[in-house]
């Protein structure tokens, strides 16, 4: 009995951690195609169909036989997820203990149900009680920084990311998000890329983009669809918009005569010459870095950024109790798919984002991440 109920869990369990392992290291920095989304929506179900085909060859049922080796090894690999990924996600919850999470108010009629394909809404429909899609929550964190410059003790950052523009979210879901930032008192906002899903949708940029407001400026990076869908067009959209664009550059904050820097990197999708560094290098010591996707961390860990804040993971979509994120479209591992971790010296924040490909998010809300510098000694 306890094979016919545990091996079976494990073997499910074992054959969607490789499935996740897979997919994070070969696919998820793929272009979009059809094989990799199907790869992306059945994954997970088929590893727990692997579970049920062994839990009905245990139990005596005439199913199509197989190796017993391979059943237990993927029991074996189940269990040594099960070692691993609890123990990573209780040392997560420890990191976001200096977190502060609010929910924002309901936005009703976010969900443009027109936009959703035929299939959709009825999958949409079943999953209405746990969809967070539209739930969106307010991420506040203070971060000490050295050396800091009173000047900029409890300067506001607001960081927004992964808006993917598409029919199934309408205009008053991004209105919503902006005003919700604005209220926030933002001293700066840095948007992390990612601004459509399709192509189709890159004009409404200006528009959905234009509501965005903060008095030190609005600031952005490109992510990879900004990439495969016209960098150059969404670009320069963003800027009708009054955003600055920040590829492997930095900005300058100012305040009487002590001042902050803003770094932006477009690595890996723009790679980085040794003059770009030097002009970073040559920046105020205190900097904030914004990146699109967590590999990028290591630059600005490596330029001295106290803080690093990135998307591209929407922080899973679906997360699991214990486990967390499940696809999390990155090799870093777990503990950098979403919320709060350490790079060396560097506090770095991966933020669920506020848009989402297909309208679904379990245990996994779309958030507002709003960064407080402190002096050191003076973090509240």
């Amino acid at each position: 009995m306890i094979e016919l109920l545990a091996v079976p869990a494990l073997v499910s369990l074992g054959s969607c951690a490789i499935f996740v392992w897979l997919y994070n290291r070969t696919l998820a920095h793929l272009h979009e195609s059809l094989t990799k989304k199907f790869l992306a929506l059945c994954g997970l179900p088929l590893g727990v169909l692997a579970g049920v085909y062994h839990g009905l060859a245990v139990g005596g049922l005439p199913v199509p036989g197989g190796p017993p080796w391979v059943w237990r090894g993927l029991a074996l690999v189940g269990a040594g997820a099960m070692v691993a990924y609890v123990p990573l996600g209780l040392i997560k919850a420890g990191w976001m203990r200096g977190s502060r999470f609010r929910a924002a108010k309901p936005c009703p009629g976010a969900l443009n149900w027109a936009g959703l394909p035929w299939w959709g809404r009825p999958v949409l429909r079943a999953l209405e009680p746990v969809n967070g899609v539209t739930r969106l929550r307010i991420h506040r964190r203070e971060i000490e920084v050295p050396g800091l410059p009173e000047e900029f003790d409890g300067y506001r950052i607001v960081h927004l990311t992964d808006y993917h523009i598409h029919s199934t979210l309408g205009n008053e879901w991004y209105d919503h998000v902006a005003a919700e930032a604005r209220g926030l008192k933002p001293d700066a906002i840095l948007f992390g890329g990612d601004f459509i899903s399709k192509p189709k949708h890159t004009p409404r940029i200006p528009r959905v983009m234009g509501t965005l407001r903060a008095p030190d400026g609005v600031f952005f990076v490109r992510g990879n669809h900004d990439f495969w869908k016209g960098p150059h067009r969404i670009a320069r959209l963003a800027g009708q918009a009054g955003m600055k664009l920040l590829s492997n550059e930095g900005a300058v904050v100012r305040r009487g005569g002590a001042s902050i820097a803003i770094l932006g990197f477009e690595t890996p999708y723009v790679a980085m010459t040794g003059a770009e560094r030097d002009a970073m290098e040559a920046l105020p010591r205190c900097r904030v870095g914004l990146v699109h996707m967590p590999e990028a961390f290591a630059d600005a860990a490596n330029l001295g950024c106290a803080v690093a804040l990135a998307g591209h993971t929407h922080g899973g979509q679906v997360r699991l109790p214990l486990f967390g994120t499940t696809i999390s479209s990155t090799a870093m591992g777990p503990l950098y798919a979403s919320g709060v971790g350490r790079m060396g010296g560097t506090t770095t924040i991966t933020s669920n984002g506020q848009g989402a490909f297909f309208p679904v998010r379990i245990m996994c809300p779309p958030e507002i991440v709003l960064v407080l510098l402190r002096t050191s000694g003076r973090r509240r």
